[in-house]
């Protein structure tokens, strides 16, 4: 599921995105930490591989991150080709390639949607050649989104225990972000944003008079206070590089 897809589930309104538009790329990122976070990894992981690498993005959603790799044999798979942009349609526990297809294998804000995890990592590990790397993002605190179909948030041990039963022989597991980035992912995603919806005149005008806060001014400056959790137990999620 890529990442763009968590706003329509606050139900952010179109008038409050062309006006997070209006800002230069550069820094609208830093109001979001959870789409900066995942976008610095895939761009990174993508450069770090070679020219006419095969790559599979499992669980793709509207392949946001097709771009970043263009230099290599991008394909893309998820249950269901709701954007008309994927090559084939399956289940992740069950991918119809051969053994040891893939160069690399993404995976963006996925696996908390799959019912059996291990299923699905050990499915990943199938598909890599040798070598091949597991680039992989998934959240450890969210609200209930894509419901029913929202069945884990994944501490650092989780992944971990994951990746070695599967048979993983490197990988590591980092934070994205500390106790700063994860207090702004859930101020820009309150229930202040849903007033909007509602018809009380109160609550809309109080939505207004907070949106340059809750979206703007105290994300921002959250964003750069994060250097300060230097234990990051408290993170939005994680970023995971996995060799075979």
């Amino acid at each position: 599921m890529g990442i763009q897809q968590r706003d329509k589930v606050t139900g952010r309104s179109k008038w409050m995105q062309k006006i997070i538009n209006i800002i230069p790329k550069k820094f609208r990122l830093r109001l979001n930490p959870r789409r900066y976070a995942i976008e610095t990894f895939v761009e990174k992981s993508a450069h770090s591989l070679k020219k006419g690498s095969r790559v599979l993005d499992a669980g793709a959603g509207p392949c946001p991150y097709k771009g970043f790799f263009d230099h290599c044999e991008y394909e893309a798979t998820d249950m269901v080709d709701t954007y008309h942009c994927l090559d084939f349609v399956c289940s992740l526990s069950k991918i119809p390639c051969k053994l040891q297809t893939y160069d690399a294998v993404l995976s963006t804000e996925v696996l908390e949607h799959v019912e059996y995890p291990q299923q699905v990592i050990d499915e990943m590990h199938r598909i890599l050649k040798k070598g091949g790397k597991l680039f992989l993002t998934t959240p450890q605190t969210w609200r209930i989104h894509q419901a029913p179909y929202n069945y884990f948030y994944f501490t650092l041990y989780g992944l971990r225990s994951l990746l070695k039963n599967a048979g993983f022989s490197k990988y590591k597991v980092i934070p994205t972000g500390g106790y700063f980035w994860f207090l702004a992912d859930s101020i820009r995603f309150n229930n202040l944003l849903e007033q909007l919806n509602k018809k009380n005149i109160f609550r809309i005008i109080l939505a207004i008079i907070g949106y340059p806060f809750t979206q703007i001014i105290i994300p921002f400056l959250l964003f750069h206070l994060d250097f300060l959790d230097k234990k990051r137990d408290w993170t939005m999620g994680y970023v995971v590089e996995a060799v075979k």
